[in-house]
Parts: structure tokens; sequence; C-alpha cells
């Protein structure tokens, strides 16, 4: 099924509660050629992003939607299917059926939406951004940035060789997507205030007509070395 880039088709033919979990990708289960049923839907990504879990099992309306493998710290479960509107979402330890971290999202029709699970000290809790997938400029890629480290201060993500601005971002704030020309580049987090160098990424690819958030994680005072400040660069994968 062909997707609007920015809304889904009006014309969805499933029967669906969560539409479908097919490893990490989003499908749509139609019905029989003569019996089409249309229903509303949203989508939905899900972000481990909190280094106080390692992994976790991630709920929706009281269904675990990992089967075996939990959601580990830095991994995405990219788009599932949902029938939109007010949704209750948890994470738990894994194999616990009990989450230790529940809230209502609302999912919205025809919609894409990214969920990063987070942490400030020891509380949880769920960042939910509405995706705005409207096509970038002709032969360029889109980026967004989004701080997600819990007890860092303000950042600017640099892209070197690149002047796009993506200033000032706190933990939980973020930017628009914005046009970037397609290449490699080395990122950076710098320190808003201080213009110290915080964390850098190498080899960072960016394509045409594709959508990328790229997100601080971790945290600047960990000295173990898989919960430090680093970042992630995540490529949105659309349904074609």
């Amino acid at each position: 099924m062909k997707l609007n880039p920015t809304l889904f088709s009006k014309n969805i033919k499933s029967s669906i509660a969560i539409i479908a979990l097919v490893g990490t990708t989003l499908s749509f289960t139609s019905c029989k050629k003569d019996e089409p049923v249309q229903r509303d839907a949203s989508a939905l990504s899900i972000t481990n992003a909190s280094p106080l879990r390692d992994s976790v099992d991630f709920f929706v309306g009281g269904q675990k939607l990992n089967s075996t493998t939990p959601l580990l710290f830095g991994t995405t479960y990219n788009y599932i299917g949902f029938t939109p509107g007010i949704m209750n979402a948890g994470v738990a330890k894994p194999n616990n059926p009990k989450p230790f971290y529940n809230a209502n999202i609302t999912l919205t029709n025809g919609l894409y939406q990214s969920l990063y699970i987070v942490n400030k000290g020891d509380s949880t809790s769920f960042l939910l951004l509405k995706d705005n997938f409207t096509a970038p400029a002709a032969g360029q890629g889109k980026i967004r940035f989004v701080n997600l480290s819990s007890d860092s201060p303000a950042y600017d993500l640099v892209l070197e060789g690149d002047t796009t601005a993506f200033k000032n971002r706190a933990f939980k704030e973020f930017s628009d997507f914005k046009n970037i020309k397609p290449a490699k580049y080395k990122v950076s987090l710098v320190n808003t205030t201080t213009k110290a160098i915080a964390a850098t990424l190498a080899d960072v690819e960016i394509t045409a007509g594709n959508f990328y958030t790229i997100y601080a994680k971790g945290l600047l005072s960990s000295t173990v070395a898989a919960k430090k400040l680093t970042i992630k660069s995540s490529l949105h994968k659309l349904q074609n």
C-alpha cells in the first residue's frame, strides 16, 4: 500500500486494533478485494532512549508489542500501525507483565508519530513527536535534532561542512526537519553556552529523499561506556 509522505491514505483497507508488527516495519493486512473495510489509521515508531533501562518490553493497550526480543537501549521499532485515539502505553522489565511506567498517548489519524522512552534520574517518561514528512527540496534529504540526554545542558547540533542551524535544544527539546544536501557528515554536539564539543559521530550518511532524526542519548556524567553521552542517527523507514 502506498502512503502519502505526510499523511496516510484516506482509504486504508484493514480491520485493525493494532494493524501489524512484522519485524520492525509497518505492514497492513488487507481484506478480500470484494470485502473492503475502510479504517482510520495512525503509525507509531518507538525508541528506547533511556540509559536507565538496557532493555524493556513495550505495551500499548495492555498488549506487548515485542515478542521474544526486548527493545534495547538505542534501538527503534519502526512504524507500527494503530487505530487512532487515546491509548495507554507502558514499559516493563523484560518478561514482566506489569509495566513500571505507563501513560496515555494520543495517536492522530493519518499521521506518523515517534515515541521516545526517556528518563531523568530514576523517573521514566515519554516524548511523543508528530513527524512532519513534507517532501525535501529537490535532491536533498531532511534531518531533525532531538536532545534526549537528561543530565546535559542545551546543545547545538553541528554538521561539518554545512551551516544549517540546529541550535539550543535542552532535554526533550527538538528542531523541525530541515533540508540537508546528501553527503557523509561528521556531526557534533556543541554546548550552546560554552561552545565545547561534548560528542561527535563520523560518517553520518544523508541520502536524497529520506528523513533522519539525529539525537543525543546517554548521560554526560556516566562512567559506564554503554551509557555515556553519544549521538545516534536514525532513518525513518516509510511505507512505499
